[in-house]
């Protein structure tokens, strides 16, 4: 049976990454910590029955990966936004709309192109680059979740790599 002080260094260990897991996600700070401790709170609820056949870096990014899916799946927004410029004309709104937006993405438009690039290739290219290079993790630690040998998927990412850089 695990200890506190077992979850604690299992914490200590796997904090940054699985934050940086759910902030590259969501983008919001906030949010991002909620997730995590959401995510952390699953993890040691079950951490007793954890089946040390597989990885614990794996298991753990595996309850993060279904609990920020799950989170943006229950997600529901049920008024729209308007926007409403002084004088309360509906048509500026739209203009004042388009303004916001534009301003957002100026402030975002390197985060945006990495979300298109890695839109152009295959999911689990884009998975693996994000878990490697965007996250930190190991070729070992990918391929422990993803039941592959390391070396498949140093080449997989290399690859994929190629593949990003004939769209830039």
């Amino acid at each position: 049976m695990a200890s506190k002080k077992d979850f604690a260094k299992f914490y200590n260990d796997h904090i940054d990454r699985i934050y940086r897991f759910v902030f590259f996600r969501c983008r919001d700070r906030e949010l991002a910590e909620d997730l995590v401790s959401e995510i952390f709170l699953k993890a040691l609820d079950h951490f007793a029955d954890f089946d040390e056949t597989m990885g614990k870096a794996a298991w753990l990014m595996t309850i993060a990966k279904n609990h920020v899916a799950n989170y943006w799946r229950d997600r529901k927004v049920t008024t729209p936004l308007t926007f409403v410029d002084e004088s309360g004309e509906e048509e500026e709104a739209e203009f004042l709309g388009l303004k916001q937006a534009l301003n957002a993405w100026q402030k975002t438009k390197d985060t945006s192109l990495v979300y298109e690039l890695l839109a152009k290739i295959e999911p689990n290219e884009a998975e693996i680059v994000t878990l490697h290079y965007l996250i930190g993790y190991s070729y070992l630690e990918i391929a422990e979740r993803r039941g592959a040998s390391a070396g498949a998927i140093k080449v997989a990412a290399h690859r994929a790599l190629k593949k990003l850089r004939k769209f830039l």
